[in-house]
């Protein structure tokens, strides 16, 4: 009715301010979210500084279930001391939300035992809401590394993981809803990117639990493990001696795409990017290093911070840039040494791609993993938040 009393001319100016607020109200609420490795393997790094002035949401990571189907604590000595900082980076930043994470990529050895029952999933699910109002958490991130098809050898799995993930999800959202008295208690998942683990996810069923997935965008070199390559491109790339199928779909867009054409909403999807890089030895010097077979890694299991890779790598490396899958590589010929890594030009064409694609933000792994300067957040933040 009030619309019919209107000119046209205001029409059209209501309705552009309305979508201007819109934008701008999406933009504001665009994610950041970091992780955190209690059991840090820097130096020196401080968790009561980390910069959460720069965060929407830290997840700390990690509590792991347990061979009594429990969710616990993975380094007591460690996370508790860390867990009694989270007040003071709250202060810091009262927006801040924090979630725990639980599971990983060590610590999803007995997910699918108590995801196969409805009492296993009722007592894990309980165990981690104790940990929750013990520590004051704003919810949980589940990290299982991976359903049906498994991470580590040693993990269990069943043809049942893909469905009896969906009622674990279902079991913890019924479980925190009622803790958080009128306050909505996060519940998200650190899923993946690659191929051919993603039909072992019921994604739609998934996301109608989910606030959001937080999208593993990283680590996708081991999908071609005889070769050194990208190992977070965000477009496909064409190159010879590369299978074809490992070019197109070992990229974050690919991902995404399968997740936006399985009913995902493109705001519960979180766009994940390493602060660390991957790094191999004995590689000849054709291509500059890249696309090349190799015979050794380097630094700790083959990956190396960004910290590392500024200080040691970057003065003395030639640095090359793939304009295609918008991703960069050092490459020493003397050294025959290669590595795949992210910097703040990746950083934000990934940055505007999650704008052009209104994703809901993005993901790194982890904040110990930057430099000194907080360059590579301090970019996304910039990126997200114009």
């Amino acid at each position: 009715m009030f619309a019919r009393m209107l000119p046209t001319a205001s029409l059209l100016v209501l309705c552009f301010l309305s979508t201007s607020f819109l934008r701008v109200a999406h933009a504001e609420t665009r994610k950041v979210v970091g992780y955190y490795y209690g059991k840090s393997s820097r130096t020196g790094y401080e968790f009561a500084s980390a910069p959460v002035e720069k965060l929407t949401h830290l997840i700390y990571s990690q509590a792991k279930p347990n061979s009594r189907g429990e969710c616990a604590l993975g380094h007591p000595d460690v996370d508790a001391p860390n867990l009694a900082l989270l007040g003071s980076l709250r202060a810091q930043n009262p927006r801040l939300q924090i979630l725990l994470s639980v599971g990983g990529w060590s610590g999803s050895t007995y997910f699918s035992d108590l995801a196969a029952t409805p009492a296993a999933r009722k007592k894990f699910s309980s165990s981690c809401i104790d940990i929750v109002k013990r520590y004051g958490f704003d919810g949980l991130d589940i990290d299982w590394e991976y359903p049906v098809t498994g991470g580590k050898p040693t993990d269990h799995k069943r043809k049942s993981d893909k469905e009896n993930f969906v009622l674990l999800l279902r079991q913890l959202r019924e479980d925190l809803d009622p803790l958080g008295r009128g306050r909505h208690l996060l519940l998200t998942a650190a899923t993946t990117c690659y191929r051919n683990h993603l039909p072992d996810l019921s994604l739609r069923e998934m996301s109608s639990l989910l606030d959001w997935f937080n999208l593993m965008g990283y680590d996708l070199n081991e999908m071609e493990p005889k070769l050194t390559s990208h190992h977070s491109g965000l477009f496909a790339w064409r190159t010879t001696g590369i299978r074809p199928e490992i070019s197109e779909y070992a990229n974050d867009d690919a991902a995404v795409r399968w997740y936006l054409d399985a009913g995902v909403p493109a705001a519960k999807i979180v766009l994940g990017v390493p602060f660390y890089g991957q790094i191999w030895s004995n590689v000849t010097d054709k291509n500059d290093g890249l696309f090349q077979r190799y015979s050794g890694r380097l630094g700790d299991d083959g990956v190396l911070s960004y910290q590392e890779i500024e200080e040691s790598y970057l003065p003395t490396y030639s640095r090359r840039w793939d304009d295609q899958a918008k991703l960069p590589w050092l490459y020493n010929k003397k050294a025959k040494v290669m590595i795949s890594y992210e910097d703040p030009e990746s950083l934000k064409a990934k940055a505007k791609y999650v704008i052009e694609k209104d994703l809901g933000g993005m993901m790194f792994w982890d904040l110990a993993q930057d430099d000194s300067r907080f360059s590579l957040l301090t970019t996304i933040y910039q990126q997200l938040n114009p």
